[in-house]
């Protein structure tokens, strides 16, 4: 029997403390105070983990851990090779025999590294800051903006607009000189050398300068992804897709449900047995057992649906 064990769950008995009141406070997991009320240091993961779990232990107990915790443990859980054959247990104090590392406890350790996360978040901050203020100026035009109009003179500017476009005459337009036009395009934009007025009453569409002409691109329509949800059985279900469509329904046998996405959908699945999803002329089923809940997020890819995180 083990000693110290004895006086950890004697202790803990006597305060009127559960387990799970010394789990709540250690943070240690219940199958190891069990193991080190029974006294079988040795079935824990490591020395450290001995060390560091007694001593929490007792300090949660209050108990005297240098004059009393210590001598025990040292002699119930000895540190292979820690101890020279001239050398008795009772010479060594607590400090000589902790491990050396400077980390005496898991926990401590735990407590430290927490604090690395938040010095990379914030460095993640920065750089999206600078990355984002980087775009915006390049998708702005401001440096290439900012040249042209300091490096090239006003002259040169004039020059180009002189030069590339003729003179246009419209049809209400009748200062305007048509020879340049003509001679630009090789011929009249009239019918039978027909007059402005002429040109403004006729039914015929109106003509449409090829210089101001654009090339509108014909918009494609994406037609959306489908999926057919079958119900073999009694289910509770709910869905999410990218396209902001959300439900949630209690579907019995022979319930067939059609849902709509662009990419990629969710679904929570109350009794796993019971459904199947079609998509593309391929059928996806054999989620799991029977009442077995499952969570499943989708993404159409080449025809296929595949499982993503």
């Amino acid at each position: 029997m083990s000693e110290l064990g004895s006086l950890l769950k004697t202790t803990r008995e006597e305060q009127k403390k559960t387990i799970k009141d010394v789990v709540d406070d250690t943070r240690i997991r219940e199958p190891f105070i069990n193991i080190m009320e029974d006294g079988r240091f040795k079935d824990l993961p490591s020395y450290l983990h001995a060390y560091g779990f007694v001593k929490k232990y007792a300090e949660f107990l209050g108990l005297d851990y240098e004059n009393v915790v210590w001598p025990l443990f040292s002699r119930e859980c000895p540190k292979d090779g820690a101890i020279s054959k001239s050398t008795t247990q009772e010479e060594i104090s607590p400090e000589d025999y902790t491990p050396q590392t400077t980390e005496t406890s898991f926990l401590e350790n735990g407590e430290k590294t927490s604090k690395k996360p938040m010095y990379v978040f914030f460095v993640i901050i920065v750089l999206a800051a600078v990355g984002y203020a980087g775009y915006y100026l390049y998708s702005s035009n401001y440096f290439s903006t900012s040249l042209s109009s300091s490096d090239t003179p006003a002259s040169q500017q004039a020059t180009v607009v002189t030069n590339n476009e003729p003179t246009i005459t419209f049809a209400d337009d009748n200062q305007s000189d048509n020879s340049s036009y003509f001679n630009y395009y090789g011929s009249s934009i009239y019918d039978n050398n027909t007059d402005n007025n002429s040109l403004i009453n006729s039914a015929e569409p109106a003509f449409v300068d090829p210089l101001f002409a654009q090339n509108i691109p014909t918009p494609v329509i994406i037609e959306p992804e489908k999926i057919t949800v079958r119900f073999s059985e009694d289910c509770w279900f709910k869905y999410r897709t990218d396209k902001g469509e959300e439900n949630t329904i209690d579907a019995t046998r022979g319930t067939v449900l059609n849902i709509e996405f662009d990419k990629t959908f969710r679904v929570e699945i109350g009794n796993a047995i019971a459904v199947s999803i079609d998509y593309a002329g391929q059928t996806y089923d054999n989620f799991g057992r029977r009442k077995m809940v499952r969570i499943l997020n989708y993404e159409a890819v080449d025809g296929k649906l595949e499982l993503v995180r």
